[in-house]
């Protein structure tokens, strides 16, 4: 357990279980595996047994004494739902959590179907006391006084505490690993189907594009930032009647002070339907008004139009932004490379596809880290492995310079294949050469990129740091 940490998006690790086993392509180059296997067969080592699953009863207790609220990571040397970590066990870690509610606990797994399991009182304790109880049961057992292996240090009246602590827990954060679309399809529903406060997904490492839109849903298919920031810029789509068109831009334009960018904007904070998307809602107010469908055109607050196929359209509302924003199934995204010697890299554009997805669904984004490879600081033109530079001489000139300046070594090519309906991508080295050009051609197009390790990488993105938290951590 470490009370600080260096992982970007949490302060602590509590690291009551450690071990693993791999269960998916992203769990490759395991770090967690890699320093634990370091120091198999070393006599009174914390790690003598490797990466085998160990539970560690006696760090259960340790978030009673951090007074300073922080958010923690639990288990980065594991997963709390790893088959060999029993229920009652799993019970136990609750419990103290939802004594602690001053700190906020990120819970990450790859083990999405007994997380749901457990979370939704499928379970029962397991340890003989009270058999037949339920996981928020076996929470309370797990620190109640006529419990013989109570967890130590809990004060007194921690079961009836716990007993009595709402259901999701409001300080749990759930999260399964995403790397790529494969295990999005599996993972994600899963997640959604079991109670939790904050739902999240950590896209690390990254391996292949991924689609969320099935599960973050656009409120809008602009980004604010994107928005013309004069009407004369903007275009409306056919559809959008005369009228319709004059009384948004009697609201939102230059005689009032106001742009396009000022009504995107509006559409996002009021957690509107995205422009243009077909819905349902009532024609006019109150509950009384029929239902009619058409395409949603917004006009201020919680009021929009509703423009029906023959032309015509109606008034109507829905509802407040910020009961809209807590029906967002999905709170938190956070994307990175992979790091070490083997690490694969991550093409820029399935970053920036996530980046703007969660922009669109008003999704907070953590990017975390490039990783071992990064984005390259110019623009490759063309670069044939099989004929070599083909851009000019005062490019590869620039090149050259830029490389030898930041160490660059090897020359890259991306590959892809599949095999049993899953892609997979690696890259194949085709040269040494005192200065180079490293790049990863994909099927959704070649971006320059070169190992820099994942220091130098760094985690900009687009010249900027991503680093919101879901909205829940800052109130």
């Amino acid at each position: 357990m470490s009370e600080a940490s260096k992982i970007e998006w949490t302060d602590a690790t509590w690291n009551v279980v450690t071990g693993c086993e791999k269960v998916s392509p992203g769990c490759d180059n395991c770090y967690a595996e890699t320093f634990a296997e370091r120091f198999r067969g070393t006599a009174g080592h914390h790690f003598e047994n490797g990466f085998d699953i160990t539970l560690r009863p006696e760090r259960l207790a340790l978030p009673l004494k951090w007074r300073k609220p922080r958010r923690v990571f639990v288990n980065s040397m594991s997963d709390l739902f790893h088959k060999d970590v029993p229920d009652e066990y799993i019970a136990r870690t609750f419990a103290i959590m939802a004594l602690t509610p001053q700190h906020t606990y990120q819970v990450l797994t790859k083990r999405h179907g007994r997380m749901r399991s457990v979370l939704n009182d499928d379970c029962t304790c397991g340890n003989g006391h009270v058999p037949g109880v339920h996981f928020r049961s076996a929470m309370a057992w797990a620190v109640s006084k006529a419990n013989p292996d109570r967890i130590p240090g809990v004060p007194d009246d921690a079961e009836q505490r716990v007993y009595n602590a709402p259901w999701p827990l409001a300080n749990v954060w759930l999260g399964v690993s995403v790397e790529d679309q494969k295990r999005a399809d599996l993972r994600i529903p899963a997640l959604l189907d079991t109670p939790a406060a904050v739902r999240f997904l950590s896209c690390e490492p990254l391996l292949g594009p991924v689609d969320l839109s099935a599960w973050m849903p656009p409120i809008t298919p602009m980004p604010a930032t994107e928005a013309p920031k004069t009407w004369s810029e903007w275009t409306w789509p056919d559809w959008v009647p005369a009228e319709v068109r004059k009384s948004i831009e009697g609201f939102w334009g230059p005689e009032c002070g106001r742009t396009p960018r000022d009504w995107i904007r509006d559409i996002h904070q009021q957690g509107a339907p995205a422009f243009g998307s077909v819905v349902r809602l009532r024609d006019g107010f109150g509950s009384e008004a029929p239902w009619i469908t058409g395409r949603f055109v917004h006009a201020w607050n919680n009021i929009g139009r509703l423009v029906r196929d023959d032309g015509t359209f109606a008034y109507t509302s829905f509802h407040h932004g910020l009961e809209r924003r807590k029906q967002q199934p999905i709170s938190w995204v956070i994307v990175g490379g992979e790091s070490g010697p083997r690490a694969r890299a991550v093409h820029p554009d399935w970053v920036r596809s996530l980046r703007d997805q969660s922009v669109a669904a008003d999704v907070p984004f953590f990017m975390k880290q490039w990783g071992e490879w990064g984005p390259a600081p110019f623009i490759v033109r063309v670069c044939d492995p099989a004929v070599g530079w083909q851009g000019t001489d005062e490019e590869l000139a620039a090149a050259k310079a830029d490389s030898e300046a930041r160490g660059a070594t090897h020359v890259h090519t991306g590959h892809s294949r599949e095999e049993n309906g899953e892609r997979s991508y690696w890259l194949h080295e085709i040269g040494h050469k005192p200065w180079s050009l490293e790049r990863v051609g994909l099927p959704d197009g070649t971006a320059a990129i070169r190992r820099w390790g994942k220091k130098r990488a760094g985690r900009e993105l687009d010249g900027r740091t991503w680093d919101e938290f879901p909205k829940e951590a800052t109130a």
